[in-house]
């Protein structure tokens, strides 16, 4: 954890090792690899993931471009020509890059980050690879924030106003593997959407642009969707505004112990709350 105050050494340190993306992505029973290339011209034809120009470096997204076309899948993203099939009530799992331990080694992203995980859908009224991403509109289907304050963990080993507690991220790439499993709401019209997830870290304190996101894109084809209509969704460049409650947190002298269930952007949709509790009761049937 950073100290309330740290060197620029150590944030530069931060900034370099802490870079991620979606390595691969199972959609429909199928794996299918992320995209990850020098440039968009390395697309593949095979995968669903939207080419973007993040570069081998899989750097961020900045805070102060929250409202700009690069919130959406990551810088100068454009669409996959490939569409996968995601049945509607069926599960995708994003496998993020990572490699390595806490402070040993680490490849990809790093222990001082914290942040939430945040997955969204949007119609395409059409053929998702002609879509033009700025009319997108996201209805949210999962998030995960601020979960915990485990007790004798590193998440909790400072004061209570100054632990960074056990946030979305940390489930990820500390417990789960680098794993994050989203399900597709059954309660939706069967059609073509694009599939945004994202992690973030605010462990840079201070003014907005210091906030970090990694946004990723995929083409789906949901079947089987029992819904009659879409879900309202909002623009991708209006997800977020400067004064969201996580986009002014301070990491490391907050309210102690407060837990925060929401992501930023707009609430979960009804549909994917009902589908979360409907695959509760298939779990346990």
């Amino acid at each position: 954890m950073f100290p309330k105050t740290f060197t620029t050494a150590a944030l530069f340190a931060a900034l370099v090792s802490a870079h991620t993306a979606v390595d691969e992505v199972e959609i429909g029973g199928k794996s299918y690899k992320g995209f990850y290339g020098a440039s968009k011209a390395e697309c593949s034809s095979q995968s669903p993931a939207w080419c973007t120009n993040q570069g081998w470096g899989y750097q961020p997204i900045m805070g102060d471009a929250i409202n700009t076309p690069d919130i959406i899948a990551h810088k100068d993203a454009s669409p996959s020509k490939f569409t996968a099939k995601a049945p509607a009530g069926s599960t995708v799992t994003f496998k993020w890059h990572h490699k390595g331990e806490c402070q040993a080694g680490e490849v990809g992203w790093d222990c001082s980050h914290h942040g939430w995980t945040a997955t969204y859908l949007a119609p395409c009224n059409g053929d998702c690879s002609k879509v033009d991403k700025t009319q997108l509109k996201f209805f949210k289907i999962h998030q995960s924030s601020l979960i915990s304050y485990p007790e004798g963990t590193r998440y909790a080993n400072a004061g209570p106003k100054e632990s960074t507690g056990y946030w979305g991220t940390d489930e990820i790439f500390y417990k789960n593997g680098n794993k994050q499993t989203v399900t597709i709401p059954k309660a939706i019209p069967s059609g073509n959407y694009v599939l945004r997830t994202e992690v973030a870290s605010i462990h840079n304190n201070g003014d907005v642009k210091n906030r970090q996101f990694w946004p990723q894109a995929f083409n789906i084809e949901v079947t089987g969707g029992s819904g009659s209509s879409v879900p309202e969704g909002k623009l991708g460049t209006e997800l977020y505004k400067s004064n969201d409650e996580l986009l002014k947190w301070d990491l490391y002298w907050h309210e102690a112990d407060k837990l925060i269930e929401d992501a930023p952007g707009p609430k979960i949709a009804a549909v994917a709350i009902t589908s979360k509790r409907s695959h509760a009761r298939d779990f346990t049937a």
